[in-house]
Formats: structure tokens, C-alpha cells, sequence
């Protein structure tokens, strides 16, 4: 997804989790304030007059139809005119992308911001129904929203801030949460109308996915953290028992490690870690896999619907990619060779009662490996 443009908006200091709930507060107030306003200076015309040309309401003068406000309106539904640049003159002064349709779901104006979020000239959108710029489930939903209000014309209706996307006119899409709010004939003077306002979510849906990545990254070698094993163990866990599919781990211990940072370095020490790395993140059978760092010099892979054989099958790629490691591009001898001992676990049926009592057999194979004098896999049973 491309992200357009953000309207001024910071970084979502406190709770990147939900990116709505941080204007949810700014939505309704702004619906208040339009509201609150309209009810004091929005009143009908005295004479109740209307003028329509081409379908489109006409503007108090024409300069004011080549400026860049809300005032260019649909008029078909008879819409007092005296309301309609009350409320163009609202909500063009109001910091936040709004835009009005009819009970039918027309666009009958919208203000600056608003139109560059739809990524359209005013002209081209007027007249065109709103629905057409969503994506086909959220059009549903908000097409059968409209019909429901229509019925209940008397009921003050609600809804959002929701996230949906919406399929800007220039075939771009854009992450945006969405208020809809209801205004009654009282309001109007004829038929009842609806308010959108509407915040750009691309760009603070990009940072916290940034964030969320570095938050389950672990740093120095790229693969994921202790934090990411631990959710992903989890889900797999779930899937692959409600699916009666195999789910293999496999931990991965680097062999006299501490002596190898002793002689050569904490600095070599790093880049040997980031090799053994990328051998391990080649290594995995298919995307569903996940390798990570355990901790330390350990490392874990998580195989969902692999059964001992592929788990054992990936092991011995790790086991040969390892050794044949060379460090000469640090400056060490050739024959500075590493190895890494490696257990497995295999949950097939219900072998095993919990995640973590899979994880305790793959730790305990870890050790006979070890035991059995390193450089070696070792499969619990």
C-alpha cells in the first residue's frame, strides 16, 4: 500500500495498539461542534427558496465557485440553500477531512481536506455516491447502514470511528477511520443528511508496523525475539492441534561459543552470530517456519506441519551450512570452524499436553546432544 499523505498528525506516542482509539475523541468532538453549531445558525430560509442549476445547488456569487471551499453543492433533494452555506461554511473551517452525503449516500459537499483524501477535483466527486470509494466489505456494511437510517428518519443515528480503506479515484488506496453521523430534518429543513469525518491512518499505520516489527526483531542478528517465539510458539500451538497437523521445534545450541568470544572477540563473536543466522533463516522449510534467537547463543526453530522427518531433514542443512562456515573475511585462519548441537521435538497427536512441555523435550534432546559429545542432533521420543 502506498501511503498518500498525512494531515499534520504525530506519532502515536502511547498507544500504537489501536491507531483509532487515539482520534475517536476528536471525531465525536467534532461532530458535537458541527452539531451544536447548526442548531443555533442553521434554520431554514424564511421563504424556504432553493436554486438548482444542473442538478448542482447554485452558490451566493460566483466567485465563490471557483474557491477552494465546500460550497459547491447537490441540490436535487430540495436542500435549503441558506442551510447548505451554513454548513459549507462550518466545516471549512474545521481542522479534520469531512464531507457530506444525502440520505441516499450522495456526496453533496466536502471541504479541502477531505477531497485531497479522496484524490479527486470537487467537481469530479459531487454527485458520485461514497460508497463507490470503499472496498467491497466495508460498502456492504455501510450500504446497509444507510438503508437502515433511511427507515428510522426520526432515529439519530451513530457509527465509528471505524478503520476502512478507501479506493481513492486515483486507484490508490488509503487507510483512513471513519465517523458517520446523522442529521435530522429539524437541522436540514428537508431532508435528512449525513456527516463524515474521516483521519489518514497511512502513515501512523506504517510507523506502528515499524515499530511492531522492531519490537519482535531481535537486533543483532534480524531474526525474530524471545517475544516473537513466544506468541508464534502459541499460535502455532492452537493451529496445528485443531488441524491435527505435526508441529516440530527445534533448538540450536553454538558449540564452546564462550571460548570462541574469549579468543577471538566479542566484535567476531557478533558477526559469527549473524552468520549462523542467515545459514539458520535459509535453512527453514517454507514461510510458515520461524526462526529465532532463544537467547544467547541459542537459537529455536518453530516448524509447523513438519513431522520428525522434515524437522530432523532441516536440522542436518543447519548442521552442514554451520560447519562450513568460514571466518577468513574477519581475518581468522581457515581453519576456524564452528559446529552447533541441535534437539528436536515433535508434537504429533497429542504426544505432547502444552507448548511448553513440547519446549522442555526439545531442550532436553538439546542436552543429550551435547552430552554425546556436540556437533550433533538428537530427536526426543
Amino acid at each position: 500500500m502506498t501511503p498518500i499523505m498525512d494531515e499534520g498528525r504525530g506519532m502515536l506516542a502511547n498507544r500504537p495498539e489501536n491507531i483509532v482509539d487515539k482520534y475517536r475523541d476528536d471525531s465525536i468532538e467534532t461532530l458535537e461542534t458541527i452539531g451544536q453549531f447548526l442548531a443555533v445558525h442553521g434554520g431554514a430560509c424564511s421563504d424556504g427558496e432553493s436554486v438548482s442549476i444542473g442538478g448542482r445547488a447554485s452558490l451566493e456569487n460566483s466567485e465563490a465557485t471557483h474557491s477552494n471551499n465546500a460550497q459547491e453543492v447537490l441540490n436535487s433533494d430540495g436542500l435549503n440553500n441558506q442551510f447548505l452555506n451554513t454548513l459549507a461554511n462550518v466545516i471549512n473551517h474545521v481542522n479534520e477531512a469531512i464531507f457530506v452525503i444525502n440520505q441516499d449516500g450522495i456526496f453533496e459537499m466536502l471541504n479541502p481536506m477531505a477531497i485531497k483524501l479522496f484524490g479527486a477535483s470537487r467537481e469530479t466527486l459531487v454527485g458520485q455516491h461514497w460508497c463507490d470509494f470503499l472496498g467491497n466489505q466495508s460498502k456492504d456494511e455501510y450500504l446497509s447502514l444507510l438503508l437502515q437510517w433511511k427507515k428510522r428518519q426520526d432515529h439519530i443515528g451513530n457509527h465509528g470511528p471505524k478503520e476502512v480503506v478507501v479506493h481513492r479515484a486515483d486507484s490508490l488506496m488509503l487507510d483512513v477511520d471513519l465517523s458517520l453521523s446523522y442529521l435530522p430534518v429539524e437541522q436540514t429543513g428537508h431532508s435528512p443528511m449525513y456527516i463524515g469525518v474521516m483521519h489518514n491512518l497511512t502513515n501512523h499505520k506504517a510507523e506502528y508496523q515499524a515499530l511492531r516489527r522492531q519490537a519482535r526483531t531481535d537486533r543483532l542478528t534480524g531474526l525474530a525475539n524471545r517475544h516473537a517465539f513466544d506468541e508464534e510458539m502459541q499460535r502455532c500451538w492452537i493451529d496445528c492441534i485443531n488441524a491435527q497437523q505435526p508441529l516440530s521445534l527445534v533448538i540450536i545450541d553454538v558449540d564452546y561459543f564462550k571460548l570462541f568470544n574469549d579468543r577471538y572477540g566479542h566484535v567476531n563473536g557478533d558477526v559469527c552470530l549473524q552468520k549462523i543466522a542467515d545459514v539458520i533463516d535459509k535453512a527453514l522449510p517454507s514461510r510458515l517456519c520461524l526462526a529465532s534467537r532463544y537467547g544467547g547463543e541459542e537459537f529455536a526453530l518453530i516448524l509447523p506441519n513438519c513431522d520428525s522427518a522434515a524437522a530432523e531433514l532441516t536440522a542436518k542443512r543447519v548442521q552442514k551450512a554451520i560447519n562450513q562456515l568460514s571466518f577468513t573475511d574477519l581475518g581468522l585462519h581457515p581453519s576456524v570452524r564452528i559446529s552447533v548441537s541441535q534437539g528436536i521435538a515433535v508434537e504429533t497427536l497429542g504426544q505432547y499436553r502444552t507448548p511448553t512441555a513440547l519446549l522442555c523435550a526439545a531442550d532436553t534432546a538439546l542436552y543429550r546432544a551435547k552430552s554425546d559429545g556436540r556437533n550433533r542432533i538428537n530427536v526426543s521420543v
